[in-house]
C-alpha cells in the first residue's frame, strides 16, 4: 500500500509540475486570436492527468489507517484546491478591473476647420 502511494505521488509530482514546464516550453503554433491555445491545451491535458492522480490518492488516503501516509495523500489535493482558489480569485480580480458598468456617452465633434463660405 505505501508503495502504490509513492508510485501516484511521484506520478502527480511529475503530471503537476510537468504540466507548467511543458506549458513554457511548447511553441505556439498559430498567430492572431488562437496563437498560445495549443500551449493551454498542454498545460489543461496534463492538470487533468494531475487532478485524476490526486483523486486516487485521496482514494488511497481514506483506505490507510498509517498517519503519514494519510499526511502525504492529501498534498495532491491540497495543491489543486490552492489552484483552483486562485484562479477563482484571478477571475474575480480581472472582473473588478473593468472601467464602468455603462459607459459614457460619445462627445459630439465639431468640424476640425471652418466650413466654406458662400459667394
Amino acid at each position: 500500500m505505501p508503495r502504490l502511494l509513492a508510485l501516484l505521488l511521484l506520478g502527480w509530482a511529475i503530471a503537476f509540475f510537468g504540466s507548467f514546464m511543458a506549458f513554457y516550453f511548447t511553441p505556439a503554433k498559430d498567430f492572431g486570436l488562437a496563437a498560445g491555445w495549443n500551449k493551454v491545451s498542454v498545460f489543461m491535458g496534463w492538470q487533468a492527468v494531475a487532478t485524476v492522480l490526486a483523486l486516487f490518492c485521496l482514494v488511497m488516503r481514506w483506505s490507510s489507517k498509517d498517519k503519514i501516509t494519510r499526511r502525504l495523500a492529501v498534498i495532491p489535493t491540497f495543491a489543486l484546491a490552492l489552484m483552483l482558489v486562485a484562479l477563482a480569485g484571478l477571475i474575480f480580480w480581472a472582473n473588478l478591473q473593468r472601467t464602468s458598468p455603462d459607459p459614457q456617452p460619445p462627445v459630439p465633434t465639431r468640424p476640425v476647420t471652418a466650413p466654406a463660405a458662400d459667394n
